[in-house]
């Protein structure tokens, strides 16, 4: 038996005061910056099917579909500015036109605001998720329905409209009364009736139209505040790029999970939704849904495509990690969902479209969430969320 000798121990106790000093430099785990990672996440990925290229891809997007986000949505603060300052027709339809370029981004983008790249951030990820949009929802909580012509916060004159009272106010009665985000400025924007609901005239009226005024200018910027943190989230290639690669497999897989099968296939695309467009529309007030809808599906099409006309990594990696779940039934799939998303009516599921076709986008939809749930399975025993 071979016995420890002093310089052995002495070595022993070196390498033990190294590994203490280098764990002490680690991120803070409750942020979201953080390399925290689940055990499973620290596996090795096999040689031959490496996630690292796929990983570099999907990083790229995420910088690309932000910038086009931020680029999309600078005129909506500015345009519904003017409007306020001049409530007239042609800049209340600028405004509008404005709304839809920042929402369809938003949704080309939501696909990588998904999951967090440190577990322990994700319940703060999906509060500003909410904070952003929320579908479905009810308008008349935010501002009055021609039925209802003095209901929703608007109407609350004991309550100040400051950022905190409406954070407060929230999904408080249940998750469709939203108080931010997206909904409220298209429920605002949308009130067409100048006399109504925007021009004051010295009468009673005119504090609920102040406070619409006010209403909408801060529901305004803290959505682009909001959108502007969930672009940063990406920029500096430090939080994503930063993970193990079982890690980066993990956040882009349930990404695309989440994004088709909950955002898309369960939001919208049920047999019922065109009897009950009110509760799966992706834009209930302002219309347009299928440009929205079609939104939804930029990212996993950008995935898709190689930069250079070739294979591309997501492709490659699917056909080297081999399964049922190819770079071309995934693609292929892809097409027909688009192609079937084409033939409906610009306002669906509103407008009543024709039953056969609606029941063809749904396989379709079926087909593409089920073959993503295929690869999300995969790694079922390894996700801790």
């Amino acid at each position: 038996m071979r016995h420890a000798t002093p310089a052995h121990a002495l070595i022993a106790l070196f390498m033990l005061v190294l590994l203490g000093c280098s764990s002490s430099n680690e991120p803070d785990n409750q942020t979201e910056d953080s390399a925290h990672s689940s055990p499973a996440d620290a596996e090795v990925t096999e040689p031959g099917v490496q996630f690292a290229a796929v990983a570099r891809a999907f990083q790229a997007q995420a910088d690309a579909a932000g910038q086009a986000m931020q680029t999309a949505c600078q005129p909506l603060g500015t345009s519904v500015q003017a409007f306020l300052d001049n409530p007239e027709p042609g800049l209340q339809g600028d405004a509008h036109s404005a709304w839809h370029a920042c929402y369809e981004n938003w949704q080309a983008f939501s696909l990588f605001h998904q999951v967090a790249f440190n577990p322990a951030a994700q319940e703060a990820l999906d509060r500003s998720r909410r904070l952003i949009n929320v579908r479905p929802f009810l308008p008349g909580y935010i501002d009055a329905l021609p039925e209802y012509p003095y209901s929703g916060l608007v109407h609350e004159t004991g309550m100040v409209l400051t950022l905190d009272n409406l954070f407060e106010q929230h999904q408080l009665m249940d998750l469709e009364s939203p108080a931010l985000g997206f909904p409220v400025i298209e429920t605002l924007l949308w009130q067409t009736d100048r006399d109504t609901y925007w021009l004051t005239s010295g009468e009673d009226e005119d504090l609920t139209i102040t406070r619409r005024h006010q209403y909408l200018t801060l529901a305004t910027d803290h959505l682009l505040q909001q959108l502007e943190q969930a672009r940063l989230r990406w920029a500096g290639q430090v939080g994503f790029t930063g993970l193990p690669e079982p890690a980066q497999q993990r956040i882009v897989l349930t990404s695309l999970e989440h994004q088709i099968r909950r955002d898309l296939f369960d939001l919208t695309f049920v047999a019922d939704a065109p009897q009950e467009p009110d509760w799966h529309h992706p834009s209930l007030v302002a219309g347009q849904g299928k440009r929205h809808l079609q939104a939804r599906l930029k990212g996993l099409e950008t995935l898709l495509v190689s930069p250079d006309d070739g294979v591309s990594a997501l492709a490659s990696w699917l056909e080297r990690r081999g399964g049922p779940v190819t770079g071309e039934t995934l693609g292929d799939q892809l097409a027909v969902v688009l192609q079937a998303l084409d033939a409906l009516p610009e306002n669906v599921p509103a407008g009543d479209p024709d039953a056969e076709t609606w029941q063809q986008a749904v396989a379709a939809v079926t087909g593409l969430a089920d073959q993503i749930s295929l690869l999300r399975a995969s790694l079922a025993t390894q996700d801790p969320q």
